[in-house]
């Protein structure tokens, strides 16, 4: 398949700025780091979609700043991040404030280039805006008329109606994971990762030594799974596997296979059947409840609830599931730091922990409705699962009213309910 002729216009200030309010820590590392994404966006680590950058652009107010998170009390200067942006291959446009309320004319920057370009003598499949700013929406629906894969990284609340043109729409939790290392995660979804070159150590390690690391897995992973009882959790198995194998595993990306799960499947072991966070034997074990549920597929939402979730994206996962998520959240903040990747993986491994298959987007749903609602998690370490609960309700009502939604009392109570928000 031929590459994909891509367009790629950053709004720097508004895509910064919502990774900020997400997670400090990893907005750095992204804006220090742009060539890492970029490269994995365009090797299809994260899509399946091969691109090949025509245009990179990075519109940027030379003279905004923010307080730094790593001194506070400093400024932060966006200027700083230019020779990163420069480096990775962008053109970096200067759009100094226009006004006293800080508007830099990016947007406006942006609209003529992308109009500009589908003007071009070369043809450009793709056109993909790095903004939450919903007033792209209608230059987006130029796009789409013109026939042109529209992709958008959103890192900031938006309209449902701007995400709604997107054809492929990242957050910032996508993001985030396209600088994570890969294999990282364990769940089944990482099958289809495309493969990465692994850098080389700055002392080889020798390929007898990488050899028997292999062997040594396939040994520990068959005798745990011929002693197995019961389906094995993914996650733990992973934890477990590390611990044993030491620090080899994870720095071959698990021998050259890109997850763990991965890893296991090439292993053929007799009789296996795996679901999202399960591996089991067929002949021997019982379904795991992970497995049965991706039979009957999404739960069925009451109506008003269904409405809310059309709206807002809300995960359509059943109600019992709600107060688990809070409960988690509210764990993971009193542990201390904050990090996004860590607050919807770090919950979720818990709830497997229990039995409880809850989707790491049920996690990062909450997460964002907090910020819809005006909270960010990562400054609230003593939030409790009451707290988190409501800020929760409080935000998709917010999208919702945002969206053009008029709830009565009835439906919010429903949505309440269904929450378990008192």
């Amino acid at each position: 398949m031929d590459a994909r002729r891509t367009a790629l216009f950053v709004d720097f200030d508004n895509f910064f700025g919502g990774l900020l309010a997400a997670d400090p820590e990893a907005a750095l590392a992204v804006v220090e780091r742009p060539s890492v994404w970029l490269r994995r966006l365009a090797d299809a680590h994260h899509d399946d979609v091969s691109r090949r950058w025509l245009i990179l652009r990075s519109y940027m107010n030379p003279a905004g700043w923010v307080d730094d998170p790593r001194a506070p009390g400093t400024r932060l200067y966006f200027s700083k991040f230019r020779p990163f942006f420069t480096r990775a291959g962008f053109e970096v446009i200067d759009c100094p404030s226009l006004t006293r309320g800080a508007k830099n004319g990016a947007d406006i920057r942006i609209t003529i280039d992308v109009m500009t370009a589908m003007r071009a003598t070369v043809r450009y499949d793709e056109f993909i805006i790095a903004s939450s700013d919903a007033d792209f929406t209608p230059l987006l629906q130029v796009v789409r008329a013109e026939d042109r894969y529209i992709t958008v990284i959103a890192t900031g609340p938006t309209s449902a109606a701007y995400e709604a043109l997107a054809d492929r729409y990242l957050d910032e939790q996508d993001v985030v994971d396209l600088m994570s290392e890969p294999g990282d995660d364990v769940g089944i979804d990482n099958l289809d990762v495309v493969d990465e070159p692994v850098p080389v150590p700055a002392t080889p390690v020798p390929t007898t030594s990488v050899s028997a690391d292999k062997r040594a897995f396939r040994q520990w992973i068959e005798a745990a799974y011929a002693r197995a009882d019961e389906p094995l959790n993914l996650a733990q198995l992973a934890e477990q596997a590390a611990r044993h194998l030491g620090p080899a595993a994870r720095a071959s990306r698990w021998f050259g296979a890109g997850s763990f799960v991965k890893a296991v499947t090439r292993l053929d072991l007799p009789n296996v059947g795996f679901s999202q966070h399960h591996m089991w034997d067929v002949t021997r074990h019982e379904p795991p409840v992970d497995a049965m549920a991706a039979e009957t597929g999404p739960v069925e939402l009451p109506a008003a609830v269904s409405a809310f979730s059309a709206i807002t994206n809300l995960p359509r996962i059943g109600s019992d599931s709600w107060p688990v998520i809070f409960e988690l959240l509210a764990e993971y903040l009193h542990e201390g730091t904050f990090s996004l990747t860590e607050a919807t993986r770090w919950p979720r491994h818990r709830a497997a922990e229990r039995g409880l298959q809850i989707p790491r987007s049920g996690f990062m749903f909450a997460v964002r409705a907090c910020r819809w609602a005006g909270t960010m998690l990562n400054t609230e370490p003593n939030a409790s699962a009451k707290d988190i609960g409501r800020l929760v309700l409080d935000g998709v009502l917010a999208q919702s009213r945002l969206a053009g939604m008029d709830p009565t009392d009835a439906e919010i109570a429903e949505l309440r309910s269904w929450l378990h928000v008192d």
